[in-house]
């Protein structure tokens, strides 16, 4: 089946909405510029001219229905987008940004305090968001933020860790929320050991013989509700495992960029090094190519080995269809050329698929244009030579390939 048409008619949709929303965007701004600089040259009190200028705010805000925050948000976001990267405001304005991932920059560069982080943001962002989902788009920002500014970053950090707490919000069907803001490190081994946990659980109850029906997301909220209120809760073999790829020089102090996760979010490197002083921590080395691939590795048979899936998981770091951010550890190795059909259990003939991509796969429905390439393990922001990234492997978690 030819999809070439429809992908060029859903292009078009895609890019005509983003115009659209440029346009709004533009006129907004125009309007609460011209408006904002009349009060501004008026001889009225200073109380009455800010009391103008919320009246600019909330005309716009009625006439196109929405609330005064998203008229000021737009015009804030536009104020530093155009400041700061005017080469994102030109893709939008042609149509290759939409308005949710110029707003995502415009975050980003508001957080950035020296021009030159501004550049770099500017030259490298509008390739990477015109590819990418906004979720994909929003972590690369963050790991951006990290590596440019890392002072500021970790000064951030530190703020907002101080700030740690648990919250419990009550619903109306006799269910409650347990929310816990916590340092992101430390809120990944939480889940990390709650999934291998919950996988870890007998399939059938050793007590009644009966077979255990619970959904893995309903496995986690048990046993997270057992660790917390029962006193013997911790008495287990689970261990929180983490893995974490970081440049050489970040891990031994010559610079002060993140150490990132296999989903991809920025730690710091502060406490990457802490954790590398561990005697549990192990360091392995992952073999690249030029350009960051893991390079291909072979088994003669059917099922890849234990090593050969790890390396796969780090070489995908998600699900290989493109946009889908299914974690790694929870999908299957896809073989591309079906095994039965002569193809080889390769790196290169296998990818991570989640269950429901393989499903799709296995039946007919997943074609190679839906998938994306495997994850790089370096990233390059700017013209300049890109930064390499090592990693290292904690409590024996990730054994890769040799």
């Amino acid at each position: 089946m030819d999809f070439a048409p429809a992908d060029r008619a859903l292009a078009a949709v895609r890019r005509a909405r983003a115009v659209a929303e440029f346009e709004e965007w533009d006129l907004v701004v125009g309007l609460h510029t011209r408006r904002i600089s009349a009060i501004d040259r008026s001889d009225e009190m200073p109380l009455s001219k800010d009391l103008a200028r919320r009246e600019v705010t909330l005309d716009i805000a009625q006439a196109l229905r929405v609330s005064e925050r998203h008229v000021w948000a737009i015009v804030s976001e536009a104020e530093v987008v155009r400041e700061r990267t005017p080469a994102v405001w030109s893709a939008f304005r042609l149509g290759d940004l939409d308005a949710a991932r110029v707003s995502a920059i415009a975050h980003a560069a508001e957080r950035l305090a020296r021009r030159e982080s501004w550049a770099k943001l500017e030259h490298s962002a509008v390739a990477y968001a015109a590819t990418h989902t906004l979720a994909e788009l929003r972590s690369w920002l963050r790991r951006l933020r990290a590596r440019l500014e890392p002072d500021k970053t970790a000064v951030e950090t530190a703020r907002a860790t101080e700030q740690r707490r648990v919250a419990i919000t009550h619903n109306d069907d006799g269910t409650s929320w347990l929310n816990a803001l916590l340092p992101t490190g430390v809120a990944i081994a939480v889940g990390a050991r709650l999934r291998k946990a919950a996988k870890a659980l007998p399939p059938v109850d050793p007590e009644t013989g009966e077979k255990d029906r619970r959904t893995r997301d309903q496995k986690q909220a048990d046993l997270l509700a057992h660790w917390l209120t029962n006193s013997t809760g911790t008495s287990t073999d689970i261990r929180a495992e983490i893995a974490v790829s970081i440049a050489a020089t970040d891990l031994i102090g010559l610079t002060d960029g993140p150490g990132t996760t296999l989903d991809g979010e920025p730690v710091a490197a502060e406490w990457v090094r802490e954790l590398a002083q561990s005697e549990h921590t192990l360091f392995r080395r992952l073999v690249l190519d030029p350009i960051g691939r893991v390079l291909d590795t072979t088994v003669l048979r059917y099922r890849p080995t234990e090593e050969l899936r790890r390396a796969l998981r780090w070489r995908d770091g998600t699900c290989r269809v493109a946009g889908c951010r299914a974690p790694v550890h929870e999908t299957d190795q896809d073989h591309a050329v079906p095994y039965d059909s002569g193809g080889a259990t390769t790196a290169s003939n296998l990818r991570c698929l989640c269950r429901k991509h393989h499903n799709m796969k296995s039946h007919g429905h997943l074609d190679d244009r839906h998938l994306d390439e495997p994850a790089r393990w370096f990233e390059q922001y700017t013209s300049d030579a890109p930064a390499l990234l090592s990693y290292c492997d904690l409590d024996e978690l990730e054994r890769l390939a040799a």
